[in-house]
C-alpha cells in the first residue's frame, strides 16, 4: 500500500512537472508572438503613414495640373473668340500632351455650334487624371494597411492575454502538490491539465502565427 501511495505521489510529481514546462514553453511563445504582431504592426503603420503622404502628394500635384489646365484653356477659349489664330495656336500646343487629347476630343463635338456638345474638356473621358487615379490607388493601399495594422495589435493583445492565462494556469499547477489532501491535488491537476489543453488548442487553431 506504501509503495503504491509513493508511487502515485511520484507519479503526480511527474505530470505537474510536465505541465508546468509545457506551460513555461507556451507562455514563452505567446509572449514571443505577442512581439512579433507588434513589431508587425509598427511596420504597417510606417507602411499607412507612407502611402497616406504619397495619396496626398499625388492629389495635390493632380490639383496643380488641373489649376494649369483650366487656366491655359481658358486663355485659348478666349483667343479663339476673339478669333486671333496665332495666340489659339499659342495656348493649344502648349497643353500638356494628355490635355491637349482632350482638348482635340472636345473640338470634334463642334462645341462652338453643338448646343449638345459637351461644356468644356475636363468632363470628356479622354480627360484622364492620372495622378488622381494613382492616389486613389494609394488611399486604397493605406486604408488596408491600417486595417492590417489593426488586425495585428488585436493579434499582439490577444497573445498577451494568452501569457496571463497561461500564468493563472501555472499558479494552480504550481500548487497541485502542496495540499496534504491527495485528492484536493489530483483536482487541481486536472483542472490545470484540462485549462492548459483547452487553452493551447485554442492558441493553435484559431490564432494566426507570425514570421520573422
Amino acid at each position: 500500500m506504501i509503495d503504491k501511495i509513493r508511487s502515485n505521489e511520484h507519479l503526480m510529481e511527474i505530470l505537474v512537472a510536465v505541465l508546468l514546462s509545457l506551460i513555461v514553453a507556451a507562455t514563452a511563445w505567446s509572449a514571443y508572438q505577442a512581439t512579433l504582431w507588434g513589431g508587425i504592426q509598427t511596420f504597417l503603420l510606417a507602411d499607412h503613414n507612407r502611402a497616406s503622404r504619397q495619396a496626398a502628394a499625388l492629389t495635390l500635384q493632380q490639383n496643380q495640373y488641373t489649376t494649369v489646365d483650366l487656366m491655359t484653356f481658358t486663355e485659348y477659349i478666349n483667343a479663339l473668340h476673339a478669333g486671333d489664330q496665332n495666340l489659339t495656336k499659342f495656348y493649344f500646343d502648349r497643353f500638356r500632351p494628355e490635355f491637349k487629347v482632350a482638348v482635340q476630343a472636345w473640338l470634334e463635338t463642334n462645341p462652338l455650334e453643338n448646343p449638345n456638345a459637351p461644356p468644356h474638356p475636363f468632363v470628356m473621358d479622354e480627360y484622364k487624371k492620372t495622378f488622381l487615379e494613382e492616389a486613389e490607388k494609394k488611399a486604397d493601399l493605406a486604408e488596408s494597411k491600417i486595417i492590417e495594422a489593426e488586425q495585428a495589435n488585436l493579434n499582439s493583445d490577444n497573445y498577451s492575454l494568452l501569457t496571463v492565462i497561461y500564468a493563472s494556469i501555472m499558479i494552480i499547477g504550481s500548487v497541485t502538490t502542496k495540499f496534504s489532501h491527495k485528492q484536493l491535488n489530483f483536482i487541481c491537476l486536472v483542472i490545470g491539465l484540462a485549462a492548459f489543453a483547452v487553452t493551447a488548442v485554442s492558441m493553435l487553431l484559431l490564432m494566426p502565427i507570425a514570421m520573422e
